[in-house]
């Protein structure tokens, strides 16, 4: 099936809630609507965009055509059927998940705090689809045991080994860090994490050491111990640090007057803190040496 006839068959399903619609009338005139809607919450899309009496009352194929073009983020059908393949295609992902406008909503501000929208829309396709195969990937914690497997040996450890300093460079969870899960109020190292697989499909999920009996999650889980950010990740946070520090620059050298080890600025640890979640600059040899910013002199 098309990109279009999948919108055509979305706007169809609209049509079908849509005319479940029933009326009822307040003793101040004011018409209220009600819907035994079954794919999309009719009513709150129609608040949602702001469409009055006339518009509700206007049942047809091309109005909801146009709603839907709306929930998929254009303007107008017309506007929507021109569109590229990339973009029809993040279009199809955002609206077989856009059934009420908390998820519109959700989505909009998703993409607004990542700024993921100004590298263009191959980029959003791309962030798009990670973020909501994570979303699905989340869900299979609440699914019945006998649709589970919860993973062993080389599996489990594929999975837990994606947190690594490796493969984990710039993420405040770490293979090696020490969490607390929410749900079940218990603490533990997050290489103990169990981690479970929806049968019958490559989805799997990182979740709490107390499963069945607790289903949280790794999204879930608070670091208890500061992180250790490595690689390129660290180096914003260091030109932060040159802009407090005007005496530092990143190829120059420094001794910390903590440990007395020379190294490059640029060799610094960056390191989250687990109480606020801030970064801050540490001497290279951290965790031995507390040394930071303030405490680096001019070694050359």
């Amino acid at each position: 099936m098309s990109n279009l006839d999948f919108f055509k068959n979305e706007a169809k399903k609209f049509l079908t809630d849509w005319k479940t619609q029933t009326q009822s009338d307040e003793s101040d005139g004011i018409i209220i609507y009600h819907y035994d809607w079954k794919f999309y919450d009719v009513d709150d899309l129609f608040y949602f965009f702001e469409w009055d009496d006339k518009d509700r009352q206007e049942i047809k194929l091309a109005r909801a055509q146009h709603i839907i073009a709306k929930i998929a983020g254009y303007q107008n059908w017309n506007e929507l059927i021109i569109r590229s393949d990339v973009e029809l295609e993040l279009a199809e992902i955002l609206l077989r998940r856009f059934k009420n406008s908390d998820a519109i909503i959700d989505w909009i501000q998703t993409v607004e705090c990542t700024g993921i929208g100004q590298y263009g829309v191959e980029a959003v396709l791309d962030y798009a689809k990670q973020y909501f195969e994570l979303g699905d990937s989340k869900n299979i914690v609440y699914l019945p045991l006998d649709q589970l497997t919860i993973l062993s040996g080389k599996q489990r450890l594929n999975e837990i080994n994606k947190f690594d300093d490796e493969h984990n460079p710039d993420g405040s969870l770490r293979k090696s860090s020490y969490v607390f899960c929410p749900h079940c109020q218990k603490a533990y190292n997050f290489n103990q994490s169990k981690v479970i697989k929806k049968n019958g499909t490559n989805f799997t999920m990182v979740v709490c050491k107390n499963f069945p009996d607790c289903r949280g999650t790794y999204l879930d889980n608070k670091v208890l111990t500061p992180t250790i950010i490595y690689g390129d990740a660290r180096i914003p946070e260091l030109e932060k640090g040159i802009a407090k520090f005007p005496h530092l620059s990143m190829n120059k050298k420094i001794e910390c007057i903590h440990c007395g080890d020379k190294y490059f600025y640029n060799e610094a640890k960056v390191v989250i803190d687990p109480e606020d979640g801030e970064a801050w600059i540490h001497c290279k040899n951290y965790p031995e040496c507390s040394g930071n910013p303030m405490d680096f002199m001019d070694a050359e």
